[in-house]
């Protein structure tokens, strides 16, 4: 059986009718003509054997087929870009870029030495670090614009093809100001007060509220509220060191220098132990550049962890 494979071009305006969900909106972004673009659409259609679109009289979407391809044309362009980029740095005898994702925690601690042995190492590559919630960059690590994921690793942010290293583990807590009446007794605290005060989140964490809500209903208690959520990881500090806000976070946030002036506050048992480490693309530790940094992370998240132990 003959299998034509679709060009780039094909790909690269499927992506974009699909993104404009319209013919008309799409061929306008791509400059090209309404009827040369529906042709190329039925084209990719009749190469795949499926419809890719269904049409109605406000645009179009995408069939549970066109979604799928969708998924995969994007990574396709991803590659590629990724590709003649790695060509044009060994013709021009650049240095590479290596592109990571870290949460903010992680960011602010292991991050600086991190970037400072990999440079000492590798003076002729470079690091691009982007931050963000654990479920962004796992999509982000899935659809190629990151190399390497580190930071917490669940079934969640490991994606079909990838490899989990994990490297240590750790523990979300109850964080207060250290004058906070919940610190101030330094005795262990009954969980039903803790849903008495208001709480701050870092970015929507609807898992993570999860996990602490069904600790204090256990409990007997009533679940937390959680009265503000805001991307910045400083500001949800700020307002927990300096009033009556907690926060649920690692137990690194505490024992990190952007955590001073918070406490622990103590309680009975544990709420929630997680693991930290590496995801990476199967192959990827094979290049000596990237098994190199991912062994200058691990062993810098080791001295941290044993630094705060």
């Amino acid at each position: 059986m003959r299998f034509e494979v679709p060009n780039l071009t094909l790909l690269r305006q499927f992506v974009v009718a699909a993104e404009e969900g319209g013919i008309s909106k799409a061929a306008t972004r791509l400059r090209i003509s309404q009827p040369a673009l529906s042709k190329n659409i039925r084209k990719l259609e009749e190469l795949l054997g499926t419809p890719l679109f269904e049409r109605h009289s406000k645009g179009t979407t995408l069939t549970k087929a066109g979604r799928i391809f969708h998924e995969r044309a994007q990574v396709i362009g991803l590659e590629y870009q990724h590709a003649l980029q790695d060509v044009r740095n060994v013709l021009s005898e650049q240095a590479s870029t290596i592109r990571i994702g870290v949460g903010p925690i992680w960011s602010s601690t292991i991050l600086p030495h991190m970037a400072q042995r990999f440079h000492d190492t590798f003076p002729q590559h470079r690091l691009q670090v982007l931050t963000g919630a654990a479920d962004d960059l796992a999509e982000w690590l899935r659809i190629g614009r990151i190399d390497i994921f580190a930071g917490v690793t669940t079934h969640r942010t490991t994606p079909p093809g990838f490899v989990v290293r994990k490297l240590a583990r750790s523990e979300m807590v109850v964080l207060a100001a250290q004058d906070h009446p919940l610190i101030a007794g330094g005795t262990d605290i009954d969980p039903k007060r803790i849903a008495t005060y208001p709480f701050v989140a870092f970015v929507p964490a609807q898992e993570v509220i999860a996990v602490l809500t069904r600790y204090l209903k256990s409990r007997g208690a009533e679940p937390p509220k959680f009265m503000l959520e805001t991307s910045s990881i400083y500001a949800c500090v700020e307002l927990v060191r300096s009033g009556r806000f907690l926060i649920y976070e690692t137990r690194m946030l505490a024992e990190n220098p952007i955590g001073d002036g918070l406490g622990i506050v103590r309680l009975p048992d544990h709420v929630h132990e997680f693991d930290l480490g590496i995801i990476h693309r199967e192959g990827l530790d094979r290049m000596p550049v990237y098994r190199g940094l991912m062994r200058i992370m691990a062993e810098e998240l080791g001295a941290t962890m044993k630094d705060w132990s």
